[in-house]
């Protein structure tokens, strides 16, 4: 089973707070962040996500979301550490 995948979308963003604003996004049901849903969807449920974000590779600044677990955080990802490697295109 592959596990800690890093997917990269092919979307690009001309500023910072666009790419925010697009991984904020909460416009559909239950408060999910919509990127997120449309990724797993778009997955076939075979991927969950552990997080998202953006990066600029002039200045190096990212924004990291990560997802929260209003039940408790699984017990399968208690005390993992999920770095950050290469992405994988999509």
């Amino acid at each position: 089973m592959a596990t800690q995948q890093t997917f990269q979308m092919q979307r690009e963003f001309m500023t910072m707070e666009e790419c925010k604003i697009e991984l904020l996004s909460k416009g559909s049901s239950k408060g999910t962040y919509d990127v997120m849903r449309d990724f797993v969807n778009d997955m076939n449920f075979d991927y969950d996500w552990l997080a998202a974000g953006c990066k600029n590779d002039e200045t190096g600044e990212e924004f990291i979301i990560e997802p929260t677990y209003p039940k408790g955080k699984p017990d399968e990802l208690e005390g993992l550490d999920f770095d950050r490697k290469p992405a994988i295109q999509l």
